[in-house]
């Protein structure tokens, strides 16, 4: 693949670069890293933003699910259109983390070709590690990464918050809570260089995290932390503002959520005419069955028997008592 090819010779050709310049292998992934991520930085605020706004409207996607609880196109239908209302984009949550992914497979073929063939600093040693090529022997870096990839998991949902409703909400938590073993288990027989950076963007990425919500629900196994006010945050809008922004976007979505809108839009719509033509054939045969006579009763009406009340001649008298014989004859 030329693309791909072309991609690991760009990080391989700017960690040799930093690796002169710093006179370390080792301190060229971590400077690597920091300037990566603190590019990404806008795009993580934003993705923490949309994060933030689908958790605001759990309410109102549980009201969906009851009301269209049998109608599963319509629910996906209505949940887009809520998410459409409020210029929300439920897969920009994810797009940071899904970056990363070339990014670490990048630095590992850029990280074994240099070890393999570089010479000078990166045949050598760095901290507790013989060499960037080979696995962590004390597996210190795969577990503080992990370990670091769960808390800032845990900071980027808000404090006391109930579980998500929206099952793409779900999805994407239990994937996000999932990360961090997959770091561990990834970072466990792979060349210490990669995981370096995996274990530094954990770490940076916690501190970013801090700066944009706070402790999140780390408040809620640790209260006694010191959290940031809201208003000195990055990223952070005044309620006038967010309306704003919020009305700007509430028009047709853009790119594969937009796409995916259509398309759902589309079926529904299917199947909304679809019963409404299966009600216009049903009306004429319910029209016909309850048609009335020129009596005024109904066809149903005229099937039905008549009862007719017991004639008085027909009714046995009652007897009398032998004690009201004798009391007429004495008088």
């Amino acid at each position: 693949m030329p693309v791909w090819t072309q991609f690991v010779d760009a990080i391989e050709f700017g960690l040799r670069y930093l690796a002169d310049f710093f006179g370390s292998a080792g301190l060229s992934v971590i400077v690597f890293t920091i300037l990566f991520k603190t590019l990404l930085l806008p795009l993580t605020i934003k993705s923490v933003r949309s994060m933030s706004s689908m958790q605001e409207l759990q309410p109102k996607i549980k009201d969906l699910q009851k009301r269209y609880a049998k109608d599963r196109q319509k629910l996906s239908a209505e949940t887009m259109k809520l998410y459409q209302e409020h210029g929300v984009n439920p897969a920009s949550g994810c797009l940071p983390m899904i970056l990363q992914i070339p990014i670490f497979f990048g630095l590992y073929f850029a990280i074994k070709h240099l070890s393999a063939h570089g010479g000078g600093v990166w045949s050598q040693s760095f901290l507790w590690l013989p060499s960037l090529a080979q696995p962590d022997p004390y597996k210190i870096l795969p577990i503080m990464a992990g370990a670091f990839q769960f808390v800032q998991t845990k900071m980027a949902r808000p404090a006391n918050q109930p579980k998500a409703a929206d099952p793409q909400q779900q999805m994407m938590n239990t994937m996000m809570m999932f990360m961090p073993i997959m770091v561990v288990l990834f970072g466990w027989r792979f060349a210490s260089g990669p995981v370096i950076y995996w274990a530094v963007s954990a770490v940076y990425s916690a501190i970013q995290q801090w700066f944009i919500t706070g402790w999140g629900s780390m408040l809620d196994w640790m209260p006694f932390l010191p959290d940031l006010p809201e208003h000195h945050r990055l990223g952070y809008e005044a309620p006038e503002k967010r309306a704003a922004r919020r009305e700007k976007a509430g028009g047709e979505p853009k790119g594969l959520f937009g796409m995916i809108s259509r398309q759902i839009q589309q079926q529904v719509q299917k199947v909304d005419e679809e019963h409404a033509d299966q009600q216009e054939e049903a009306e004429p045969q319910v029209a016909q069955e309850t048609r009335k006579s020129p009596n005024g009763r109904s066809a149903a009406s005229r099937a039905a028997p008549r009862r007719t009340p017991p004639s008085p001649e027909l009714v046995p008298r009652r007897k009398r008592s032998s004690k009201n014989k004798s009391s007429q004859q004495q008088s």
